[in-house]
């Protein structure tokens, strides 16, 4: 929690009918639906706009948590350049500084950016680094006071809409889930095309995940490389962590599914991965803060998370993900 937050001078001294807006200053023609407006602000008003005051020049888009009032705001002499911008949302009159990213690049070159979580008194931030089409970015953890930020997970997997597979487990501090692509295959498929760090949204595939091959060899590059961008979505992975993103750890998968069988898969590929909300065909994690540690989760155990109806089953944990049972299994009839 940021210092002073609770201090009663700075709580008492907003009115309730304080409003605040962005809006565009030029109040001609249509209003901009996409990108960023340079002739913008981010403005409150105490009296319902009889007066008003700016709040951060140049800013074109906000959001308020309880400990935290974020915004963008639009760099001078160059409309695709922002800001991550950042002030304490309890403060009478708002002073905004620029959040300190590891790589000093406070700069974003119209990125797409997600607040996934600012529950438990630091932010978890999403940036899709290779633009707002993007098929993952990183996930960023901050200090107490949202400002300063490390790396806590890269390849993270985000949808077209911006969706990213990031959850919380309900009532239990610290413990968060999250989908990555695998490594190795994002680093195979960048050196093989020589591709820069944009890798295309494509729709998702439905080929087997357990048990697959590896991309095929530059002698069959120029046939497949559309293919093979598509695929990117058949190495999907689960990462959990136990410590407010400090350490991303693979799911441990139950011993034996729900008939008592064991699993078809090597030791070192055995994995336990869930589908989340990125996925819109299979539900996504659950958990609820009147079942402490219960979860249910989708997917199937294998080294990759699988996109077939035929592979996937329902996994229940009793303690908050250490340990995992598969409850059903989903068998399709033949049509």
């Amino acid at each position: 929690m940021i210092r002073g937050a609770q201090d009663s001078s700075f709580l008492s001294s907003i009115p309730n009918e304080r409003i605040i807006i962005a809006h565009e200053l030029n109040k001609e023609g249509s209003q901009r639906k996409k990108g960023w407006s340079k002739k913008a602000e981010i403005a409150y008003s105490d009296d319902f706009f009889k007066t008003k005051k700016t709040a951060l020049k140049d800013g074109n888009k906000f959001l308020i948590t309880g400990n935290y009032f974020f915004a963008i705001q639009v760099e001078d002499g160059d409309p695709n350049e922002v800001t991550f911008m950042l002030s304490n949302p309890r403060y009478s009159h708002y002073m905004f500084k620029p959040i300190e990213l590891p790589s000093k690049a406070k700069k974003l070159a119209e990125n797409s950016y997600t607040i996934l979580d600012t529950s438990e008194g630091q932010v978890f931030l999403h940036i899709t680094q290779e633009g707002d089409k993007g098929k993952y970015g990183n996930i960023y953890n901050s200090d107490p006071t949202g400002l300063r930020y490390s790396v806590s997970l890269r390849h993270h997997v985000r949808n077209f809409d911006g969706q990213c597979d990031f959850d919380k487990v309900a009532g239990l501090e610290g413990i968060y889930f999250a989908n990555i692509y695998d490594p190795v295959m994002v680093k195979k498929l960048k050196s093989e095309y020589n591709a820069r760090d944009e890798i295309p949204q494509e729709k998702t595939s439905n080929r087997p995940t357990g048990s697959r091959k590896q991309f095929e060899t530059k002698a069959t590059e120029s046939k497949s490389s559309g293919k093979r961008y598509q695929n990117l979505d058949d190495y999907k992975q689960t990462r959990i962590t136990f410590d407010k993103g400090g350490i991303w750890e693979s799911l441990t998968p139950p011993k034996k599914d729900a008939r008592g069988k064991k699993y078809e898969c090597e030791e070192s590929d055995c994995a336990l991965h869930l589908h989340s909300i990125s996925n819109q065909r299979f539900g996504p994690f659950y958990s609820t803060e009147n079942s402490l540690g219960i979860l249910l989760g989708v997917g199937n155990v294998g080294k990759y998370l699988s996109n077939r109806e035929d592979e996937v089953a329902t996994y229940l944990s009793r303690d908050g993900g250490k340990t995992w049972y598969e409850v059903t299994q989903v068998k399709l009839s033949a049509v």
